[in-house]
């Protein structure tokens, strides 16, 4: 008896991780098993596979991985076959989770496969529904939009809300709150990621935009997630330690909070900052070929996810050729020295957007899904 668990990406990690922590909450005693990061371990979950390994972004830096990749999936592939856990359960990742979870069908498995944050088939691939219709028997997606396009395509799907709603509407701990870095009111917080391409990319020019706004008088203080890689962690604390760059290695949620004004990397990330009314300004990169790549297929007109929640451009968006360190300087200025009228107005679409995100209690929601469809409770 046993279930397994597969998470590349530090979201996803959280995810994995407060899922498994629930599912033990609710008497499942059978072993959890699988891929992950830092969180899924200390959660309990017996990691066979690194979920670092996956953490890439664009063409250019997958394509060499290529056969690194194959060989992962053929061996858990093999794995999960001969093993036979009465559950399935990825999130996020879906150029790798997809294949795993085609080749498991293919392989012979019949267990349930639930699939947490599934692919964005609403903005781009679209063909991806397909294989979900069919191979998936729940889906567990993170927005009410997604959920509805997800059935309109004949896909399982399960919703409740937004799963971090509760975790953020929670006060700071105390440990940020002792915090001497989080004491001055003009912090200005820089995101720039969880991924090793993309913190190589968008911190050279938050590092640019930083020092201008340290020249006005606010205080940058850049995140260094807790589920980074411990290398790429290691890398950035002695980078910003030696540079004399302030730095919080606690929860992003806490920095935001503290914050008057945040600059991120396109993603989640965005909802979080929306869910504690701090204003971002969005900002990503990609390599040549991959942003070509993506103008030609992603049919949505905003990347940021708040921004799609809130059907306008609350927050600005400054990809590719527009992120510049200037650009995010003018951006973030806008907003720390904007007008009251401009600034109650970005805080009545926030609100409305909030309004989408569901209900409380979404981990207890997917835990009691997959012990009820595995007829373990």
């Amino acid at each position: 008896m046993s279930i397994f668990i597969s998470s590349a990406e530090a979201s996803g990690d959280h995810y994995t991780a407060a899922l498994a922590k629930k599912l033990r909450a609710c008497g499942y005693d059978g072993e959890i098993w699988g891929m992950g990061g830092v969180e899924p371990r200390e959660a309990g979950v017996d990691v066979m596979w690194p979920g670092e390994r996956l953490q890439l972004l664009g063409l250019t830096e997958v394509l060499p991985a290529i056969p690194s990749i194959i060989s992962l999936l053929s061996e858990m592939t093999e794995t999960i076959a001969r093993r036979k856990p009465d559950a399935v359960v990825v999130c996020d990742s879906p150029d790798f989770h997809m294949h795993l979870i085609a080749k498991l069908r293919k392989r012979g498995y019949e267990g349930r496969i639930f699939y947490i944050s599934p692919p964005s088939v609403w903005a781009w691939r679209s063909g991806r529904a397909d294989a979900l219709r069919r191979y998936v028997d729940v889906c567990l997606p993170l927005f009410e939009f997604e959920h509805s396009y997800l059935l309109s395509c004949g896909c399982r799907s399960r919703w409740k809300g937004y799963p971090l709603l509760e975790e953020f509407r929670q006060s700071a701990g105390a440990s940020a709150a002792n915090d001497p870095v989080l004491a001055s009111d003009r912090i200005v917080a820089f995101l720039p990621g969880s991924r090793r391409s993309e913190i190589n990319k968008l911190l050279p020019i938050m590092r640019e935009s930083a020092d201008v706004l340290a020249a006005k008088g606010w205080s940058p203080v850049f995140s260094v997630a807790p589920g980074l890689n411990p290398a790429v962690r290691d890398r950035m604390i002695e980078e910003f330690t030696d540079a004399g760059v302030s730095f919080y290695t606690g929860p992003g949620r806490d920095l935001m909070e503290r914050a008057r004004c945040a600059v991120g990397a396109s993603g989640t990330i965005t909802v979080d900052a929306l869910i504690l009314g701090c204003y971002m300004v969005v900002t990503y990169k990609l390599n040549l070929i991959s942003a070509l790549v993506a103008r030609c297929v992603i049919k949505t007109k905003r990347y940021a996810m708040a921004n799609i929640l809130a059907g306008c451009d609350m927050f600005p968006e400054l990809l590719q050729e527009n992120a510049t360190a200037e650009n995010i300087t003018e951006r973030a200025l806008a907003w720390l020295d904007g007008s009251s009228e401009f600034r109650a107005g970005i805080e009545e679409t926030m609100e409305r957007a909030r309004e989408t995100l569901g209900e409380e209690g979404v981990y207890d929601f997917w835990s009691e899904e997959i012990m009820k469809e595995t007829g373990k409770c």
